[in-house]
């Protein structure tokens, strides 16, 4: 879905290219406003409403324009579901560009003067002229995609979430709308004894959330990797919803990649029709095309793998329900192999984001210093980041911190966009039930002990479908979806590493053609696995070689 608000008149922006055919557009006094056939509009004399993305409710732009109409901004921006708005009131005339408060919606914003672009695709923000952010290309060899209110580009920010931007007699004002999710005292002490799990309740929640995402779709289909996740999503569709949905697994020949076995017992024990994809080294081919479903790099490697299902799966299903933020939202740090644990986590916002970047940084110490250094950004700036997002939770404990930042981080920036923007791209909807708000605000409900006893081991999802599915499902350990990049750059996908990396100016010119040049090398020899950063480089490189103002600088 795209999303586009702009100044028609920008006389110092003649060069700008033409947009794609709009599904539906509306021009007033000197801003014009687009929305492709994803969209939904809703227009009355009174006012407009476009909405990029879904409410809770199922009401769409014409829901969300009554709760303005009878609440007032504030009301609209607070409303349930993932979504990036433009309220058009033509009595008061006001501009609203909204963004919703969990941080699902994804929007641009790019000003100079009275002119301004507002946009749900980067992409249509990057005109001529724009150049490389070093800051957001830090960012993202960090995080693996550029957090807010960073963008990969100078001169373009992402505005926070629950932002809203009023342009009224010409000028842009900004405020923030705070509608996070009430939780729960957080004090907690070792001796306290463990409360039942909420599973029915819960239950109902996770139900809900899928009989609403999924209504009136005949074409249904679902990822399934035998976790307990996409398993969960399996038991509820089948047992408490009645439906059979076609599911997709991605399997590979290198051992320990490889699920399809787990997926196929969930699938034959529910009585699944059951289609495994094969994902190979030559697939990577699609790379080019991949990287336009995405308005900002993100280099989540299983966007990969995701992208050969949703192609599959594009010519049987309308809608996909997948299993993405199980982990950020019910797993994550709580887990039977991690040794966090919440007693001994630092109280300190920075100290807590060391802790967590050290854990899933794509690059080590000196090699993130490195790069740092080239890019002339300060070593400390991911920290800083997601510092500040753990002091808005600063009262509460390190693993709440931890797990509230998932939220705002990951879970939106990462899993949620690859897979909407991946299967969206393919021409199909989609379902992530645990990233339902009302999911999320469950969960932040419930009390500490409450909520930790249900995140250890995902003892809450386990509880739930014990008993619907074979005992090797629900005691088999995490698997961590990879893809075997490792093993692929230096045999089959050696050459073309090399080809993208070494020999294209755009990767090579950013950063320091020795650093990027060694990095490949040591990959080579074996020295050291750097698959993950430079998955994330030659994702970098396709997506900006798509940029037709990169491709002719």
């Amino acid at each position: 879905m795209t999303l586009l608000v702009r100044t028609i008149r920008l006389p110092e922006r003649d060069d700008l290219p033409d947009e794609s055919p709009a599904h539906w557009s509306c021009v007033v006094d000197d801003v014009e406003i687009r929305a492709d056939d994803r969209c939904s509009v809703h227009e009355t004399a009174a006012g407009v409403c476009v909405l990029d993305g879904w409410l809770c409710g199922g009401e769409g732009a014409a829901g969300l324009y009554a709760s303005y109409q009878n609440g007032g901004i504030e009301a609209a921006v607070s409303r349930d579901g993932h979504f990036t708005a433009v309220v058009l009131d033509r009595v008061r005339h006001e501009l609203h560009l909204l963004n919703d408060t969990g941080g699902f919606g994804h929007a641009y914003l790019w000003t100079s003067g009275h002119q301004f672009g507002y946009s749900t695709d980067l992409r249509r923000l990057a005109w001529n002229g724009i150049s490389l952010s070093h800051e957001g290309m830090a960012l993202y060899l960090a995080f693996q995609y550029v957090p807010a209110p960073y963008t990969i580009f100078e001169d373009i920010r992402r505005p926070q979430p629950g932002t809203v931007i009023t342009r009224r007699h010409g000028r842009l004002s900004e405020r923030h709308v705070d509608h996070r999710p009430p939780s729960a005292d957080d004090l907690i002490g070792e001796s306290e004894e463990p409360e039942p799990l909420p599973t029915e309740p819960f239950f109902e929640v996770l139900t809900t959330a899928l009989r609403e995402r999924t209504a009136d779709v005949e074409r249904l289909g679902m990822t399934l990797s035998g976790g307990i996740d996409t398993s969960t999503n399996a038991v509820l569709l089948t047992r408490r919803l009645g439906r059979r949905p076609v599911a997709y697994t991605a399997s590979f020949a290198e051992a320990g990649y490889d699920e399809s076995d787990y997926a196929a017992l969930v699938a034959d024990h529910l009585g699944l029709e059951h289609i495994v994809i094969p994902v190979r080294p030559s697939d990577l081919h699609v790379l080019p095309r991949l990287v336009r479903d995405f308005e900002t790099p993100n280099a989540d490697q299983a966007a990969f793998a995701t992208h050969l299902l949703a192609t599959a799966a594009a010519e049987r299903c309308d809608l996909m329900v997948t299993g993405e933020g199980g982990d950020e939202v019910l797993g994550f740090p709580m887990s039977p192999s991690d040794d966090i644990h919440w007693a001994s986590l630092p109280g300190d916002s920075t100290a807590l984001a060391r802790l967590y970047l050290n854990r899933i940084r794509l690059a080590d110490e000196t090699l993130h210093q490195r790069f740092s250094k080239s890019l002339d950004v300060p070593a400390d700036l991911p920290v800083r980041v997601l510092a500040g997002i753990y002091e808005e939770h600063r009262a509460r404990s390190g693993l709440d911190r931890l797990l509230f930042g998932q939220w705002r981080t990951w879970l939106t920036e990462g899993v949620y966009m690859k897979d909407t923007r991946v299967f969206g791209g393919a021409g199909m909807d989609t379902a992530l039930p645990f990233a339902d708000p009302r999911v999320l605000r469950f969960v932040a409900s419930l009390q500490a002990r409450a909520r930790y006893d249900a995140l250890d081991g995902k003892e809450l999802l386990r509880s739930g479908i014990r008993g619907h599915l074979p005992p090797s499902i629900l005691t088999r350990a995490k698997h961590k979806f990879w893809i075997p990049f490792e093993e692929w750059f230096r045999g089959p996908l050696r050459d073309q590493l090399h080809d993208s990396l070494l020999s294209r100016q755009i990767i090579s010119d950013t950063f320091e053609h020795d650093i990027v040049r060694k990095l490949v090398e040591e990959h080579d020899d074996n020295v050291s696995d750097h698959s993950r950063v430079l998955w994330s480089l030659i994702f970098l490189y396709f997506w900006l070689d798509n940029l037709p103002s990169m491709r002719s600088q």
